[in-house]
């Protein structure tokens, strides 16, 4: 596959994020993206294909079609270092391509003559429901009129998701120094203590219901009533994940204050037996962890829950926020 093969890279990415909702509409894995990875993955009967977000604006594409040959050069040589992760390592691709600085790059070495072929699925999705997902207003009843599954709730979730860990657009240097300060004095800032319960109801009778059973920790940020979760979280089977977020949107809502606002991030943790709660309204707590800046909160988002809040109940750092 080469360079001038390839589509828009936002647009594919976007294509590919409404076609994973639609899959998951209609209870078909076929389709997927994973939020923890930013990893899109389509598989069919004419090969499989992958799409990562890295560093923040940057693509990588790879795959193999059905027609490729049984032992191709690997397609991963001569790709930069910052293109390859754990995800590019689990198959073997005969074609890899990187996108940055706003052009595509690729190492395709033309051995696969089915690879260009991969992309017909996601070039045939409807352009007025692309646009849905990357405006982040992919409800449940858009979805409805294009798939009529039984997963439509979830389905938009995954755009939703999509939409939340979207890279921001570069402001350059200036406005990514602005970011680091508001970050680090979020670290440094003590929480006031809203005077919430430490274990929620709601929480408890999912440990008991619906709990793993075993010691683990989830944390999650809050994004505009969105829970994204922490790269680095305990795995987790995909019906307690899902269940436990369902949870955490809840709390979410019903311990936001019209005066003092939404949690920021929150922390569930238990030892087998015994569940507990954290929040953190004005910081960013140590226990939050991602790999890079860019999945940490964003600004216009902080600004945005800012605007929520009365101002007795803004952290010193929001004073710095751009308009929300």
């Amino acid at each position: 596959m080469e360079p001038e093969d390839l589509p828009d890279a936002e647009d594919l990415w976007w294509s590919w994020v409404v076609l994973a909702a639609l899959h998951r509409a209609v209870g078909n894995d076929a389709c997927r993206f994973h939020a923890k990875q930013l990893l899109l993955t389509l598989d069919s009967a004419d090969g499989w294909l992958r799409m990562q977000r890295t560093h923040g604006s940057r693509s990588v594409l790879w795959g193999r079609s059905a027609l490729a040959p049984d032992s191709p050069p690997d397609a991963r040589r001569g790709a930069p270092d910052w293109a390859l992760s754990d995800a590019t390592e689990e198959r073997r691709p005969t074609f890899f391509a990187w996108h940055a600085h706003d052009e595509w790059d690729s190492s395709a070495l033309g051995v696969d003559e089915g690879a260009v072929h991969l992309l017909r699925p996601l070039l045939t999705v409807d352009p007025r429901i692309v646009a849905l997902g990357r405006e982040g207003r992919l409800t449940p009843d858009e979805l409805a009129a294009y798939a009529h599954g039984e997963h439509l709730e979830e389905a938009a979730e995954i755009a939703r998701l999509a939409a939340a860990t979207a890279p921001r657009t570069s402001r350059g240097s200036v406005w990514s120094r602005l970011r680091d300060q508001i970050h680090d004095q979020m670290r440094d800032t003590l929480d006031i203590d809203r005077e919430l319960m430490q274990r929620p109801p709601i929480l408890v009778q999912w440990s008991r219901a619906s709990g793993p059973g075993v010691p683990f920790e989830y944390d999650v940020m809050a994004v505009r009533g969105t829970v994204i979760p922490s790269p680095l979280n305990t795995r987790l089977p995909t019906p307690v994940v899902r269940s436990l977020t369902n949870v955490l949107r809840t709390l979410h809502r019903e311990e936001a204050s019209e005066e003092s606002g939404a949690w920021l991030f929150a922390r569930v943790t238990s030892d087998g037996v015994v569940i507990r709660f954290e929040r953190a309204f004005d910081s960013w707590p140590s226990w939050y962890q991602v790999r890079h800046s860019n999945q940490g909160p964003a600004l216009e988002d902080l600004a945005w829950e800012m605007a929520q809040r009365t101002p007795p109940w803004r952290p010193p750092w929001a004073s710095l926020l751009p308009p929300g």
